[in-house]
């Protein structure tokens, strides 16, 4: 038979050796923006892949982007420099600051090296070790 091992214990002292009850950590949610969908696609699978954890939206385009801005609140912004138009990354930074995103959780990519504002992370395009890397540091 086996012996009761909670008699003469008191609720406190069984509740000392339970694990504590961690509440879920909120998602962490990144904005992929870029104009070039196949791109657009390619990029929100592999950080899906490399960071599971993470909630991807995608937007392809300012509007977009603006729009989803409006509506979440995300970790991270990684938006393309030049959609369609060379710069239009920089009012998706704009929105994204105006929304409360911290600028250094804004990253800029780019096949060029734009003359960028000193507060915004740049990274060429399709430099991924450094990007996740980045990502990363961002949400730390």
């Amino acid at each position: 038979m086996a012996a009761d091992l909670t008699t003469g214990l008191t609720s406190e002292d069984i509740n000392m050796w339970k694990r504590k009850q961690h509440k879920p950590k909120e998602l962490d949610l990144i904005l992929l923006v870029d104009d070039d969908t196949q791109q657009l696609e390619v990029f929100a699978q592999w950080i899906s892949s490399v960071r599971p954890e993470l909630g991807v939206h995608t937007a392809n385009g300012v509007t977009e982007a603006s729009s989803l801005l409006k509506r979440n609140q995300f970790s991270a912004v990684i938006s393309d420099y030049s959609m369609p138009d060379p710069g239009a990354g920089i009012e998706v930074f704009t929105e994204a600051l105006y929304r409360g995103l911290p600028a250094a959780n804004f990253i800029m990519l780019s096949g060029t090296s734009d003359e960028l504002p000193d507060n915004i992370r740049f990274l060429r395009k399709g430099d991924l070790a450094a990007l996740e890397a980045l990502i990363d540091e961002v949400l730390t």
